[in-house]
């Protein structure tokens, strides 16, 4: 299948960014940069796919208590994810919505789905740990008030990341149910295969 081509442009509301840039890193004494507003607009749209926003539902539904979380995720960082629960997450339906998705981009590495206590719904690389709930790429966007008192989109500082082997800067936005706020989504995105676009 021939992978989409995706043009870099700073438009529409996304221009209230301010051309929000990420700046970014350098390699090879070359400096590579990204517009943000582009790409969280298509991470959004994954966001909103029903497959992802089914699998948060579900994941919710089941009211896991805290110390059921951090039981597993004490568990998954022990083992590094080789455990039954990672097999299920890995080989669920919205974390195959995931590896495709990923695959539609060069600069799209890996993806992680939570749900309201920021534990991994789906993934399409298994994570180094369960639960993200303690994590900025969660904690920095999810709120449950209405509307939401928190930005709608969290891009890290670019870092290297060992399982991916690239220079990546996370990008997070919200998934919702209608108008209520119930999980998040992270992409991983390898900044050296970003379009540099000419401003």
């Amino acid at each position: 299948m021939e992978k989409p081509s995706l043009k870099f442009e700073c438009k529409g509301p996304f221009a209230r960014l301010g051309l929000l840039f990420v700046a970014l890193f350098l390699a090879s004494a070359n400096a590579y940069a990204f517009c943000a507003g582009t790409l969280i607009k298509e991470i959004k749209s994954i966001a909103a796919k029903p497959e992802i926003i089914e699998a948060v539902k579900a994941s919710n539904a089941r009211q896991l208590s805290k110390e059921q979380v951090l039981e597993l995720d004490e568990k998954w960082v022990k083992l590094k994810g080789r455990l039954p629960e990672a097999d299920q997450i890995k080989n669920s339906k919205a974390s195959a919505v995931l590896a495709t998705e990923m695959k539609m981009q060069s600069y799209f590495k890996e993806a992680i789905l939570t749900g309201n206590q920021g534990e991994t719904v789906a993934m399409n690389i298994v994570t180094t740990d369960y639960w993200q709930g303690d994590e900025e790429k969660f904690t920095a966007i999810f709120d449950t008030n209405l509307p939401s008192r928190k930005p709608d989109s969290h891009i890290s500082r670019a870092r290297w990341d060992d399982s991916t082997k690239a220079m990546i800067a996370q990008v997070s936005v919200p998934v919702y149910d209608g108008d209520y706020m119930i999980g998040t989504l992270t992409v991983g995105v390898d900044l050296k295969r970003v379009p540099h676009p000419n401003h």
